[in-house]
């Protein structure tokens, strides 16, 4: 039994996902409703880059913000993985958030959220990206961070 407030939330997400296409089933809508909103440890996120690995799980926060917003960079451990990339499985790397599905306040006022939790790879020094290309579009707010190479290789920046 849902009330109230939670049951209106509950239907417009049922409906977000059901116009982007990824809830065919009723089951596939409640695993879209159990995936966290913010990047915590243990949380797993996609990976959007061609450097080998599909998902990611988030192990450490490097500048000790628990929980990881937009552009903080993160540890993880590879969870799956392409067999001809850069990275393999059970391998630890470094990332940084680019997408979150939680509520991200922007200055102007406006909120932003995105449908999954998504990072791309970075190198050993967090200094660079892994992958080549980025598939997707990614946060503005990688802008005012050091990874302005992310958003040069994204589709777009939203």
């Amino acid at each position: 039994y849902i009330h109230g407030t939670m049951w209106r939330s509950f239907q417009a997400t049922t409906a977000l996902a059901v116009r982007a296409g990824a809830a065919r089933t009723w089951q596939s809508v409640c695993e879209i409703l159990r995936r966290p909103m913010s990047v915590h440890t243990m949380t797993r996120l996609t990976v959007i880059d061609n450097s080998g690995a599909k998902e990611i799980m988030c192990i450490g926060h490097v500048r000790n913000r628990n929980p990881a917003k937009l552009g903080d960079p993160i540890r993880a451990v590879v969870k799956s993985a392409r067999h001809d990339g850069k990275v393999s499985r059970k391998d630890i790397v470094g990332a940084v958030v680019v997408r979150q599905r939680g509520r991200h306040m922007r200055r102007d006022g406006s909120t932003i959220r995105f449908q999954e939790n998504a990072a791309v790879l970075l190198k050993r020094d967090l200094s660079a990206p892994i992958g080549t290309r980025v598939i997707g579009p990614v946060a503005r707010e990688l802008r005012a961070s050091k990874y302005m190479k992310i958003v040069m290789m994204a589709s777009r920046a939203v």
